[in-house]
C-alpha cells in the first residue's frame, strides 16, 4: 500500500486544507446534501470558466508569438539585405574613386607633358575647345556626385541596420517574456485541470452518496447517519481475511523497502494498515472481515485494485479497505457477509513486492462522513486491536476477535 515519507505526509495535510472534501461531511439531511452538491456544481462551472479563459489566453499569447517570429525572420532578411548592398556600394565606391584617380592622373600628365593641355587644345574650334574643358571637369565632377550618393546610401543602410537590429532585440526580449508566460498559464491551466478533477470526484461521489440514502429510503429531512446505521448489517467481531497467512509489514513507520534486485522501491514512511500473504499467492480468495455494504472498488497507481467496506459492529461504525487485488469479485452496492468471497489476492499498484493484502481499518464510514487521505489517514486504527492476528508465526483459521 502506498507509503508516505514525512515531507509527503506534511505535503497531504498542507493540500487537505485547501481541498473540500465531499459535502456529505457537514450535511444532516438528503436537502442538506443537495444544496452542497448545488454548490459543488457552482465552483465547478466557475473552475471551467477559469480553464477556459487561460486557454484563450495561452492561445493568444501563442499568436503573438507567431508573429513575433514572422517580424524576427523578416528583420533577419533585411539585415542581411542591407549588409549586402553595403558591401556592394562600397565595392563600387573603390571602383569608382579609382577610376577617377586614373582619369585625372592621365588627364594631368604623361611624360612630362600636359595631356591635359594636349587634349583641350587639340580641339579643331572654340566650340570643341569649350566642350572639351566642359567635359572634362563635368566627369570628375560626376564621379565626386556618384561617390557622395552612395556614400550616402552606405550611411542610411547602416542607420537602417541599427533601427533594425533594436527592433529585433527588442522583439527578442518580447518572445522570451512569453515564452516564460506561456510555460506559467500551462502550469496554472493544469493546476485547475487537477482542481477540476478533484470536483468532478467530488460530484460523483456526492450523487453517489445521494443516490444512496434514496435508495435506502431515507426522508428528505431524515438525519443522514441515522439513516447510513439502518443500511448496514450488524455485526459484533472481525474475522481474519483468509483461513491461512502471516504478516508481512506491520502498521507505523517503516524502513525502506527493496526489490529482490536491491533496489529500493519505496521510501521510509507511514504505512497506514498491515501487509499479510500466505503461500497461495495470486490464488488465495479474501474474504470480507465482517458483514457489510461495499460502498467502493477502484484502482490508483499506489494501492492498485482495492475495495472499501461499511461494518456496524456492536452499534459502532467501521471501514475496512483492502489493496493491492489481482480480481475484485464484488461491486458497489453489495451486501457482503464474513463468508463473501470478495476479491483475489495480487501485486496490484506501484511499490509491491510481491503479492499480499494491505489490510487497513478506519472509524466511521469512510467516503461518506468522510473523504481524502488526510482525514481518512486521521481515523486509522490497527487492524490488530479489531482481529486476532498472531504476533509471530502464522495463522490457520479465521477465528472472531473483537475488543
Amino acid at each position: 500500500m502506498k507509503k508516505l515519507s514525512i515531507i509527503s505526509l506534511i505535503s497531504l495535510f498542507t493540500v487537505s486544507m485547501f481541498i473540500v472534501f465531499p459535502s456529505n461531511v457537514s450535511a444532516k439531511t438528503l436537502a442538506d446534501l443537495r444544496r452542497e452538491l448545488n454548490e459543488i456544481e457552482k465552483r465547478e462551472q466557475d473552475n471551467n470558466n477559469s480553464i477556459n479563459m487561460t486557454s484563450a489566453e495561452i492561445q493568444r499569447v501563442q499568436n503573438e508569438i507567431g508573429s513575433i517570429y514572422k517580424e524576427v525572420d523578416t528583420i533577419t532578411k533585411d539585415i542581411a539585405t542591407a549588409t549586402e548592398e553595403i558591401k556592394e556600394l562600397n565595392e563600387k565606391i573603390e571602383q569608382k574613386d579609382e577610376s577617377t584617380k586614373t582619369l585625372l592622373a592621365s588627364l594631368q600628365k604623361t611624360e612630362g607633358n600636359s595631356f591635359y593641355v594636349e587634349y583641350l587644345f587639340g580641339a579643331e574650334s572654340i566650340e570643341d575647345f569649350i566642350y572639351r574643358y566642359a567635359i572634362t571637369g563635368q566627369l570628375t565632377e560626376y564621379n565626386s556626385d556618384l561617390i557622395n550618393k552612395m556614400q550616402s546610401m552606405i550611411k542610411e543602410n547602416e542607420e537602417k541596420k541599427v533601427k533594425l537590429a533594436n527592433r529585433q532585440k527588442d522583439l527578442e526580449s518580447r518572445q522570451k517574456t512569453l515564452t516564460e508566460k506561456i510555460s506559467q498559464l500551462t502550469l496554472d491551466k493544469l493546476e485547475l485541470e487537477d482542481v477540476g478533477s478533484s470536483i468532478e470526484d467530488e460530484i460523483r461521489n456526492a450523487k453517489q452518496v445521494i443516490k444512496m440514502y434514496i435508495d435506502a429510503g431515507c426522508g428528505e429531512n431524515e438525519d443522514i447517519n441515522t439513516c447510513a446505521n439502518k443500511l448496514l448489517p450488524p455485526d459484533t467481531s472481525f474475522w481474519r481475511p483468509f483461513s491461512y497467512g502471516y504478516v508481512t509489514s506491520e502498521m507505523g513507520y517503516r524502513d525502506p523497502i527493496y526489490n529482490s534486485a536491491g533496489v529500493m522501491i519505496t521510501s521510509a514512511g507511514l504505512h497506514e494498515g498491515i501487509d499479510l500473504s500466505n503461500n497461495l499467492g495470486y490464488n488465495n480468495a479474501i474474504y470480507a472481515i465482517a458483514n457489510g455494504k461495499v460502498v467502493a472498488t477502484w484502482y490508483d497507481q499506489w494501492g492498485g485494485n482495492q475495495i472499501t467496506i461499511h461494518h456496524k459492529i456492536n452499534g459502532k461504525t467501521y471501514s475496512s479497505s483492502y489493496a493491492h487485488l489481482s480480481k475484485i469479485l464484488v461491486k458497489k452496492g453489495d451486501i457482503v457477509t464474513k463468508d463473501s468471497v470478495i476479491a483475489m489476492m495480487g501485486a496490484t499498484g506501484q511499490y509491491v513486492t510481491g503479492p499480499h493484502l494491505h489490510l487497513s481499518i478506519s472509524t466511521g464510514l469512510r467516503f461518506t462522513e468522510y473523504a481524502g487521505y488526510a482525514p481518512y489517514l486521521a481515523r486509522c486504527v490497527n487492524p490488530r486491536t479489531l482481529i486476532n492476528i498472531p504476533s509471530r508465526g502464522s495463522w490457520s483459521d479465521r477465528v472472531t476477535y473483537y475488543r
